[in-house]
């Protein structure tokens, strides 16, 4: 194969952009960047641009020209204007949802989504925008990461302002995000398939039920009709919301084609707009839906922040009522209690009059997932919602000894979960464990004696040791609060302080160092996860003692080495 042949897709670009540019030339440049300096032809294609443009003065340039010879460099949107033209940027990656377009008659692989301006800051210090990719970049536009943008433009729209990133751009890596998005394929996938995905999808599932709700347009104030409802399969189940009309009975098999799959707080939506397509599907093997009963079941292992529509059986722990007056001085109540399941542990709140027996099972329906203190919490606003069983689901469960074993690896890649235990090394030991302050008003830990909320306050006296485990697959931060951390160290928090005054705080640490740092240790607690990493609350650590020779021996057999 000639170098022409090879790199005839990236030559052709650059010769729509670089008008009367050698082809050979161009594919020459192509094999030299790649054979010499190892840069694959996407990623060249930007410098191989600017190398073939045409030179000259200002005044000889075309205004197009001009564009592409001028580089604006920008760190906020707010700085751009709608004929911005070669505007290099960095930039966070909220979404990234392919299609298929006809393009002056060709079919084309495209997407669109949010990007933020500021990446580096907090998300509400950042301004965000819509983009199109033109340049099939789906493998560097992961939701989350945060990229670099060379030779985007700006489009002007109804006087709203878009980014595109053309064929000719350049996108860089800066932090890598989630998993790359897969571009739309014309297979159907399962409903489990699907809630891994984000983009389009073509997927075949039974209607479980819907219903007609509306929402409020930001912009305009006005009531959009719109209809929500739940898809069930034998992998599983999705709640979806429909944006076009949606007339079909509970129990119908569809074949959707051109679904978007959207996040809200990373749960999976299945979305119906104007483009997608759907049918009545006949499959005599497609299991009916009262076969599909247990798709429809949660457990508190699987429930994450942000879910709806959340078909639950649950074990009551604990149950307590709390009287309170809201904004508008009204007297409420509010009732709430810890639940189990085999899983897990989670907490219930009702926002209506359920009087819980303590050790009664109840199935939940249609309830909701919100975070509460990092983990998620199951809520019910009525009471039709609730069913208490007349026989238990499985033996009853001491909740004092609840506690689920889980892999740090399927822990940190999971969501935030309570009662579990785990186990790892402790790889590092925090350079500010000890005694520490914390604001009376809302308990954060002071700065320099001041609270980022309250500013300066006389603190509280607090014990922590903060560490970090890893099993060589994964890794946690791990905190200890003052009675765990008693336990573990075998000392009051009066007689840590005193020590700490006596001997400095260093002596502590190191102290704490030499008795853990690689160590294996048993952790129980609570996991909280977002996309800053994964923080387990330990309410118990304990070293696991081992004998060097039986791990040897163990690890000799293993790879097969003998002495």
């Amino acid at each position: 194969m000639s170098d022409l042949e090879e790199y005839r897709k990236y030559v052709d670009i650059v010769l729509q952009e670089c008008k009367g540019a050698n082809e050979n030339e161009v594919a020459i440049e192509f094999k030299k960047y790649e054979d010499d300096f190892l840069i694959p032809p996407d990623q060249s294609l930007r410098s191989i641009i600017r190398k073939f443009s045409p030179d000259g003065s200002e005044g000889s340039l075309t205004q197009a020209e001009k564009w592409k010879s001028i580089e604006k460099k920008i760190e906020r949107f707010s700085e751009l204007k709608s004929d911005d033209r070669n505007i290099t940027f960095e930039a966070h990656i909220v979404s990234y949802t392919p299609k298929s377009q006809m393009v002056r008659g060709e079919e084309r692989q495209i997407a669109f989504g949010w990007i933020e301006d500021n990446p580096h800051n907090d998300s509400n210090q950042r301004e965000r925008w819509n983009y199109t990719d033109w340049g099939g970049n789906h493998e560097r536009l992961a939701p989350g990461s945060i990229v670099r943008i060379e030779g985007a433009s700006v489009n002007e729209w109804k006087g709203n302002k878009s980014i595109s990133i053309n064929q000719s751009s350049r996108v860089t890596v800066l932090k890598e995000g989630g998993a790359a998005v897969a571009v739309s394929a014309d297979e159907p996938i399962t409903l489990a398939e699907a809630r891994e995905r984000e983009g389009f999808v073509n997927i075949i599932a039974r209607l479980h039920e819907c219903r007609d709700d509306k929402i409020v347009a930001k912009a305009s104030g006005k009531e959009i009709p719109i209809v929500r409802g739940r898809l069930v399969d034998p992998s599983g189940t999705m709640t979806f919301v429909s944006w076009i009309p949606f007339a079909q009975e509970p129990g119908t098999l569809l074949k959707i084609d051109g679904a978007s799959i959207r996040r809200f707080r990373n749960n999976p939506e299945i979305n119906f707009n104007d483009g997608t397509k759907i049918e009545l599907y006949r499959d005599s093997k497609f299991p009916k839906l009262e076969k599909l009963d247990d798709s429809l079941m949660s457990d508190i292992s699987s429930i994450r922040d942000g879910m709806n529509d959340v078909r639950i059986v649950l074990q009551i722990e604990s149950w307590n009522s709390r009287e309170f007056t809201n904004s508008d001085g009204e007297k409420r109540v509010v009732r709430s209690g810890d639940v189990l399941d085999p899983s897990g542990k989670s907490r219930l709140t009702c926002w209506c009059e359920f009087e819980a027996e303590i050790g009664s099972f109840i199935e939940v329906k249609n309830a909701r997932v919100q975070s509460w203190m990092g983990s998620p919490d199951l809520v019910v606003d009525n009471l039709d919602q609730i069913t208490i069983l007349d026989e238990a689901p499985w033996e009853n469960i001491d909740p004092d000894s609840h506690w689920v074993g889980v892999d740090l690896v399927d822990l940190v890649s999971g969501g935030s979960r309570r009662g579990v235990t785990t186990a790892g090394s402790i790889v590092s030991v925090k350079n500010d464990c000890g005694i520490i302050e914390r604001c009376p008003e809302c308990r954060r830990v002071l700065r320099d004696g001041s609270c980022s909320e309250h500013g300066a306050q006389r603190g509280v006296e607090d014990l922590r040791v903060r560490l970090v485990v890893d099993n060589g697959l994964a890794n946690a931060s791990l905190v200890m609060a003052r009675e765990p951390s008693e336990e573990f160290l075998e000392m009051k928090m009066e007689d840590i302080a005193m020590q700490i005054s006596a001997r400095g705080a260093g002596e502590f640490v190191s102290d704490i160092r030499s008795r853990l740092l690689g160590q294996e240790v048993s952790i129980w607690g609570r996991a909280m996860i977002d996309q800053q990493g994964a923080m387990i609350v330990c309410e118990k650590l304990k070293i696991v003692e081992t004998e060097p020779t039986k791990n040897a021996e163990e690890i000799m057999s293993r790879w097969g080495v003998s002495v």
